[in-house]
């Protein structure tokens, strides 16, 4: 399947965040996300969800929690750097530096970016 860049829909997140949901199909989606500003009001909070999830930064540098068992662990990521995230653990974000961008595969897609 194709999917090409001038018939990708632009989903809002909120006033400083936006995603495009790029190639998709059922066990596997990719999302490039995009974070307009550096604030730290303008974060993705801490959340989970049963899918698995890869991060990749294309752009900028993040701050990133992960909750795992043994408490959170805290890092700033940067262009070149990917997370893994297993299903079910809590984890979340700020951008660092405005123009901010990631790519997140997830397994299985996520249908509620689909609707």
């Amino acid at each position: 399947m194709f999917f090409k860049q001038d018939q990708l829909k632009i989903q809002t997140i909120d006033d400083n965040s936006y995603r495009e949901v790029l190639a998709h199909e059922g066990k596997l989606m990719n999302v490039k996300v995009f974070f307009k500003h550096a604030t730290p009001n303008d974060e993705i909070p801490v959340h989970n969800h049963v899918h698995e999830q890869t991060t990749y930064v294309l752009k900028g540098s993040f701050k990133f929690e992960i909750r795992g068992e043994n408490g959170p662990d805290v890092q700033e990521v940067h262009q070149g750097d990917s997370i893994y995230f297993p299903s079910n653990v809590y984890h979340g974000c700020i951008p660092l530096e405005d123009d901010s961008q990631l790519l997140d595969s997830f397994t299985p897609q996520r249908e509620d970016f689909l609707k």
